[in-house]
Parts: structure tokens; C-alpha cells; sequence
């Protein structure tokens, strides 16, 4: 008997399409306000999903989305993390 993976779909903040989570970068701010590019599992708190492609971060990051739906603010070390996703 085969196992079957269930597909995690996520929505992308910055183009509003839906991708496997694992193709999606994980943005996720804690109880205590810390804010983590792809976290590992055990870091949980309210999280945000974007592309892995420059124009969703831009767009994202443009209109302030990842602000709203983290209900955080985000500083320039957490957006040149974000950015340097796509370098790896």
C-alpha cells in the first residue's frame, strides 16, 4: 500500500497566486514580535507567503502587504533577507 503526500497550497501576498508551499518563501512574526524568513517548523506565529521571484517581493513589499497581514513593522534587515532568498 502507497502512501500519498497531500499538496500544502498557499496563497502568494504579492500576486495573489496559489503555489505548493514549498515553493513559496515563508515569512513568520512570532508572539513576541520577531519576525523570521523561512523559519523552521517549530518557530510558529502568523505567517505570509511569497513568490520566490523578484517582482512578488517588490510588489509585496511596495504596497506594504507583508505590514498588513503581519501586523508588524518591517525593518530593512528583514527585506534584504527576504531579497536574498532568491540568491540562494
Amino acid at each position: 500500500m502507497s502512501k500519498t503526500t497531500k499538496t500544502q497550497i498557499r496563497k502568494c501576498c504579492g500576486c495573489s497566486t496559489e503555489n505548493s508551499k514549498g515553493n513559496l518563501i515563508k515569512i513568520t512574526r512570532n508572539k513576541n514580535g520577531e519576525v523570521r524568513v523561512m523559519p523552521d517548523s517549530k518557530f510558529t506565529g502568523r505567517s505570509v507567503y511569497i513568490c520566490k521571484n523578484a517582482e512578488c517581493i517588490e510588489k509585496a513589499l511596495k504596497k506594504g502587504k507583508l505590514f498588513k497581514i503581519l501586523k508588524s513593522k518591517i525593518d530593512e534587515t528583514i527585506k534584504e533577507k527576504i531579497r536574498a532568498v532568491l540568491e540562494t
